[in-house]
Formats: structure tokens, C-alpha cells, sequence
């Protein structure tokens, strides 16, 4: 059994979602078995580098237990297409981290060949920003969790979760999380692209992208980190801050979605244009 991928790992315990892309054969990836107990729930435990016992904010428990490599859901059933998204993602996040992955709450999309990642709080728009992107056709490599190693992104699961359809996105879609979204499925993708840079999310008038110094993309990137309890390579993290970073303002209207994606266009365009200009 080679097991599902996701988030750069290979995951047992949900071989038939098919929100997830076979691992394939081989690969030194991470693995991580998902497992689900309705019985007597644990006690929180803060975490560290073998355990932790954490309470999600739907009143569950999980525990991921490093030496097992399992990751339990202690509470009522879960749903597979759930734990495919997005209960898989708080798991994938300890793996990773435990792993010395770097781990963001970020989306990514895929131009010409390298990835971009997509950044900003938890009502920034970003699911909207990639689904937008989707029915134009570019490739989105990760919607919720954005996990780096060694200069690139890992795929998510192949989809994109909305409370609310997109004004004129041609994007079939089916009833997820009991109801209260629609799920956009995505095609297969190849499991990892190369990072560009970063695209952080603001809402103002519009659309306009702001070019960030290093400085300003560290502190925003530090701020963005999942589990910052676990401590990080500072200089990984400058590495990826000296990545091309933008400010990207745009207007709560649907209207504005096709001039953000021109100017997104165009923005890493000129980005890979520069990074092709200097020498190897």
C-alpha cells in the first residue's frame, strides 16, 4: 500500500479520497497514518518533539504521536472528504515541523513552472483569490497550508473549499463540510515547484501590488509561521525573505478579480524575467 500524498507526506488511513493523489512507489517522505477513536478523549499535552495532544476548535482531540507516526482524531466520526480537508492539514503541520519543514497558512498557484505562495488571515480572501485563478486555468498547488523545503512548495489536497461561489468563475463544484461549503475539485499537479516569491493580502482599494523589502517579508513571514512553538532555522527563514515579496491590495468586488489576476500576470512576469537576467 503506498498511501495518499499530501503536504510532502505520505498518508495512510485515507486511500479512498479521492481528494488526495496517490503517493506513488518510493520517495523518502514523511509518513503519517490517520486514525480516527470515538472513546475516552486525552488530556492536552503542549507540543513537543515526540508528542502532542492538542483540542481543535470543533471541541475534537488529536494526537500525533511521532514515535508511531500516527496522528488520532478523538471525538465523533469524521467524514473522509473532512478529513481529506481540512482536518488532514493540523496533522500534515506537526509531521512537517517535526521534520524541519517550514510550514505557512498560505495557498500557492503554479506560474510558469514556479510556485508563489498566497498569504494573509484567516478572512483575507485567499480560497476565493486561488479559485478565481483555477478557472483561468493556472495551476494552484495548495490552498490552506503552504509547506517549503529546500526552496519549494509541496501540493495539498486537490481542492479548493468556498463559502461562496465565485461571480462568474465557470467552476463546477460539489457540497462539502455538511453543507456549509462548496468544494472545487483540482487536477493533479506535480507534488512539489520551485518558490518565487510571496504574495501577502490586503484588503483596500485597488488592485495594486506594493514591493516589500526583505525586512518587511521576514517579520510578515515570522508572523504567518504555523506552530511557531517549534523553533526554526533563522537562516531558512531569511532565505525565503529574500524571496521577491508583494503587497497585494485589492477591493472587496467581484468585478476587480480579472484586473488582479492581470496585474499578478504581470507582476511575476517581471519577476521571472529578472531571475532568469542574473547569473547562475
Amino acid at each position: 500500500m503506498t498511501g495518499r500524498f499530501a503536504y510532502g507526506l505520505r498518508v495512510h488511513g485515507l486511500d479512498d479520497v479521492t481528494d488526495l493523489m496517490p503517493a506513488g512507489p518510493g520517495g523518502d517522505l514523511p509518513e503519517v497514518t490517520i486514525r480516527q477513536h470515538d472513546g475516552p478523549r486525552p488530556t492536552e499535552v503542549p507540543l513537543d518533539r515526540w508528542r502532542q495532544v492538542r483540542l481543535l476548535a470543533d471541541g475534537r482531540h488529536l494526537t500525533v504521536d511521532r514515535r508511531t507516526g500516527t496522528a488520532t482524531f478523538h471525538g465523533p466520526p469524521l467524514t473522509p472528504d473532512l478529513l481529506a480537508h481540512p482536518y488532514l492539514a493540523p496533522p500534515a503541520v506537526v509531521v512537517n515541523r517535526w521534520a524541519g519543514r517550514e510550514t505557512f497558512h498560505a495557498g500557492a498557484f503554479v506560474r510558469h513552472g514556479r510556485a508563489y505562495a498566497v498569504l494573509g488571515p484567516r478572512t483575507a480572501g485567499k480560497s476565493s483569490l486561488l479559485a478565481a485563478l483555477a478557472a483561468r486555468d493556472v495551476p494552484v498547488l495548495a490552498d490552506d497550508v503552504a509547506v517549503v523545503h529546500d526552496g519549494a512548495v509541496f501540493a495539498g489536497p486537490r481542492c479548493i473549499d468556498l463559502r461562496q461561489p465565485v461571480p462568474g468563475a465557470a467552476l463546477a463544484g460539489r457540497t462539502a463540510r455538511e453543507g456549509s461549503r462548496t468544494r472545487v475539485p483540482l487536477p493533479p499537479i506535480a507534488v512539489r515547484a520551485p518558490l518565487a516569491g510571496w504574495f501577502f493580502l490586503r484588503w483596500g482599494d485597488g488592485p495594486a501590488a506594493t514591493r516589500l523589502a526583505a525586512t518587511d517579508a521576514l517579520g510578515r513571514l515570522a508572523a504567518e509561521r504555523s506552530w511557531p512553538q517549534l523553533p526554526s532555522d533563522p537562516a531558512a527563514l531569511l532565505g525565503l525573505a529574500a524571496l521577491p515579496a508583494w503587497e497585494l491590495t485589492r477591493p472587496r468586488d467581484w468585478t476587480a478579480l480579472e484586473r488582479t489576476w492581470r496585474l499578478i500576470a504581470s507582476v511575476t512576469e517581471s519577476a521571472d524575467l529578472t531571475t532568469a537576467g542574473r547569473p547562475a
